[in-house]
């Protein structure tokens, strides 16, 4: 098994947003990323293998 980190993004239409690690799973295989468009924002969905990518990827969004 492997420990999988997911990084959810919310981003909003005067492009303002927010990311952040928001759960953990143990699984043989990768979980499929989503994206979701809702009235208010887009939701998107990534699962990286360690935390430290995770991180990074949070950072980066962040900074966009």
């Amino acid at each position: 098994m492997k420990t999988w980190y997911c990084v959810t993004s919310k981003w909003y239409d005067d492009r303002h947003g927010w990311s952040g690690i928001t759960n953990k799973v143990e699984a043989e295989k990768r979980p499929l990323s989503s994206f979701q468009r809702t009235r208010e924002a887009d939701v998107y969905t990534a699962w990286f293998g360690s935390y430290d990518e995770a991180e990074r990827f949070v950072r980066e969004a962040k900074r966009a």
